[in-house]
């Protein structure tokens, strides 16, 4: 048995299916700054290295100067909190929440720029059951960097070896590793089980029920 005493959740195509929102807001941008859009599927492959990751790697063969990629991000940002928006809460995710928030630290860490992350949340999930809503911060690195991840950590007074961290993506799995945290992969966000494995995944999920399941057989919540 495991004994967990906190376990912290990635955002998008972890707790909440964002792609459609993210695809929308950036397709919009890039097309009135006459950039090709790209499909949900390129998008897909491009989510979770952070906003201005994202948008330099779209535009590759058309790349913003440093200037317009600072005014671009901006108007994204305004973009994505002015359009409604289209995330839903994955299946078994509100189910999770509720079983874990009264048994055991509870946060979130995002690479979405953190008025963005905390607007989601908030929106989407009930009952604010956090202790910590965290995203990209200026003059903070974005994961896989572990600073902030063991920060938060820190802040409650947790060993990260008896941490869960739960996301879909390599950037989550390496943030986890390097954080000595325990890197769990949610198979029902935006990168495949092998994906997963190879970027250092000890225990892959199929869905938000099996790995609460996981949880309430193999280990002991504190």
């Amino acid at each position: 048995m495991i004994a967990v005493q906190a376990v912290v959740f990635d955002l998008d195509g972890t707790l909440v299916d964002s792609l459609q929102d993210i695809t929308t807001s950036v397709n919009g941008v890039l097309s009135r700054h006459g950039r090709r859009v790209l499909s949900v599927g390129e998008i897909r492959g491009l989510v979770g290295w952070g906003l201005a990751s994202l948008v330099i790697s779209a535009t590759t063969d058309h790349p913003f100067s440093p200037q317009e990629l600072a005014l671009v991000l901006a108007e994204l940002r305004e973009d994505y909190k002015r359009h409604p928006m289209d995330s839903a809460v994955y299946p078994g995710i509100e189910q999770l929440v509720s079983f874990l928030s009264a048994k055991t630290h509870l946060g979130v860490l995002s690479n979405k720029d953190e008025s963005m992350t905390k607007q989601v949340v908030s929106k989407l999930i009930a009952g604010k059951p956090f202790d910590a809503v965290r995203g990209s911060r200026v003059g903070v690195a974005n994961k896989p960097d572990p600073t902030s991840l063991l920060a938060l950590l820190s802040e409650w007074k947790v060993d990260p070896a008896r941490t869960v961290y739960l996301g879909d993506s390599e950037v989550d799995m390496e943030t986890a590793v390097r954080a000595g945290v325990i890197p769990c992969g949610a198979a029902w966000g935006f990168r495949t089980v092998q994906e997963l494995e190879e970027s250092g995944a000890r225990y892959v999920f199929a869905s938000a029920s099996k790995f609460q399941k996981w949880l309430e057989s193999e280990t002991i919540l504190e």
